[in-house]
């Protein structure tokens, strides 16, 4: 059981383990998968966990990864909460080598949400316990990366501390479905309205006849994100537009989707929503269930059609499948901009921590790391050093969908 260490977080009644061995996914997976039905996005899942780890945990010089999944119980043995953690060494060898405990998904691109899932209303007490429990082992670990933390959450007197900081927030947002398409669309804006309008009469001005097809069965996965590549990298090379990375240009990432995508649609979790014009596919979003959310992830479209708005109309039928499937909520995934806000979500927002480790190791590795990187950085010809520290499966940060 944890102590309280003075800091104000009273996680005394909340037992938390570590679990270090692959096997605990099995060992875990039906008590994981009871928290998932509360689960809003799909990147807390027992599935996304594994595939995460199986795809894009590092292992070579610059970086390695070693497990450190948390579970968080009350004195009874409950499972309230769940952290997919990790410890990443950079460089896995030697003097400087600086270790961060932080969740899974390193790859700010493709895990658009981090963070722990915890039964709803045991959230905040769920960190405290996980930051108590860290604070007791912090030989383990230099520095610790908080995510996910709901916006209401006190640390108490650890916020105070020289150690713990602050660092940013993550905001998704949620549209909540009425019971009909009429009512959600009357609802709506006068601009999306219009938008929508525009969309679907654009098609049949050119006698362009559209249907959507929906991927859900794991044979179908290969050969649908296949095309989903292609029209999400076309839409990354787009000029004089929203700038979109390619989120999925390393074969990395490409296997993770892969790998996810099949688990997802082997427990029916997967829609993968594809506006058909004749025999081609010109837009692809890909959606998650999670819980009662349809959490739609990245999208990608032709370019020839981008006149006809596309993924607008894709969004919208997206929208209506969610509807009369009776799905509470659409998520329309992380990052504020438009093609978000004219549909008048809600949005969420988590908060994103640092503690650094008071251990005498982690001061000095941490300003022996730091000085380190100013001295690479500072000298040309050693800047592409910094690759060695770099993760294989994370492109340029990127915001947009």
């Amino acid at each position: 059981m944890t102590k309280h260490l003075s800091f104000g977080l009273h996680s005394e009644q909340l037992i938390v383990q570590e679990h270090r061995s692959p096997e605990a996914f099995k060992e875990l997976e039906s008590e994981w998968r009871v928290l998932e039905s509360f689960a809003s996005t799909p990147f807390v899942t027992w599935d996304w966990a594994v595939a995460w780890w199986a795809q894009l945990r590092e292992e070579k010089l610059g970086v390695t990864d070693s497990l450190s999944i948390r579970t968080i119980r009350t004195p009874e043995g409950r499972l309230v909460a769940v952290a997919p953690m990790l410890i990443s060494r950079r460089p896995s060898l030697g003097p400087i080598c600086v270790r961060q405990l932080q969740f899974f998904g390193a790859d700010p691109n493709i895990t658009e949400q981090r963070g722990l899932l915890a039964l709803p209303g045991w959230e905040t007490e769920a960190y405290r316990a996980l930051i108590d429990h860290a604070l007791e082992h912090a030989g383990d670990w230099d520095s610790m990366l908080l995510n996910g933390v709901p916006v209401d959450a006190s640390f108490g007197s650890l916020e105070r501390s020289p150690d713990f900081e602050w660092r940013g927030q993550t905001a998704d947002y949620t549209l909540t479905l009425p019971a009909s398409w009429d009512e959600f669309r009357g609802a709506l804006p006068r601009n999306i309205k219009e938008s929508l309008r525009k969309c679907y009469n654009s098609l049949k001005r050119d006698k362009l006849d559209f249907r959507i097809e929906i991927a859900e069965r794991a044979e179908q996965v290969e050969p649908v994100l296949q095309r989903f590549f292609e029209l999400h990298a076309a839409r990354a090379k787009l000029k004089d537009t929203v700038a979109h990375n390619d989120a999925f240009a390393t074969p990395e990432a490409r296997e993770f989707l892969k790998d996810v995508c099949r688990r997802f649609a082997e427990r029916d979790a997967l829609r993968i929503f594809q506006m058909v014009i004749g025999q081609k596919v010109v837009a692809i979003r890909i959606g998650f269930v999670a819980g009662d959310t349809l959490y739609l992830y990245y999208s990608g479209y032709d370019p020839e059609f981008a006149q006809y708005s596309v993924m607008t109309t894709t969004v919208a039928e997206a929208i209506q499948y969610g509807i009369k499937q009776r799905f509470s909520r659409i998520n329309l995934s992380t990052g504020k901009d438009v093609s978000k806000a004219r549909w008048a979500p809600s949005e969420r927002v988590t908060r994103q921590a640092l503690l650094t480790s008071s251990s005498r190791r982690a001061k000095i590795t941490h300003h022996m790391y730091r000085q380190a990187l100013h001295a690479i950085d500072s000298m040309p010809a050693l800047r592409r050093a910094t690759t060695f520290l770099a993760r294989r499966s994370t492109p340029p940060p990127q915001i947009h969908r």
